[in-house]
């Protein structure tokens, strides 16, 4: 892949995982306002948080997609760890710890690319199996007889 379309691939990423960390903070930043016991968030709250989380997507899905989840479908490498993130913070919540949201919440995106990387890893056949057309078209040597 030649340096210009990896760039341009990169910034698909970048672009795409900024998206779904924005869309990821809104459903988070309820919650956690919830957990706290604070009052409702109000709009800064929430651009606040989508800025936050939209950078440290855009900067982390690229890293990520590349390096564990390269045979993973474009959609599912940025929506399902937001979903992970989404599903943590969830967690948390149920558990009723402010602590546990800061600490569920990457595990939630932890778990969701494992699962991704570990679905779509590349499979190698150890099973033995019959032999080729190739080895079996092959004459025996007269030791082999």
């Amino acid at each position: 892949m030649n340096s210009r379309r990896a760039f341009r691939v990169n910034m698909v990423l970048a672009s795409l995982g900024a998206l779904c960390g924005a869309l990821a903070a809104i459903p988070i930043t309820a919650l956690g306002k919830l957990l706290a016991g604070a009052p409702p968030a109000t709009v800064p709250n929430y651009l606040w948080n989508m800025g936050v989380l939209a950078t440290m997507a855009a900067i982390g899905s690229p890293f990520l997609t590349w390096s564990a989840l390269r045979r993973v479908p474009l959609w599912r490498a940025i929506v399902e760890p937001g979903i992970g993130a989404v599903a943590g913070g969830a967690v948390a919540f149920a558990l009723g710890t402010p602590i546990a949201f800061l600490l569920l919440m990457p595990v939630g995106i932890g778990v969701a690319t494992w699962r991704l990387h570990h679905q779509y890893r590349e499979r190698i056949d150890s099973s033995p199996g019959p032999l080729s057309s190739d080895a079996r078209d092959t004459p025996l040597l007269p030791d082999e007889v």
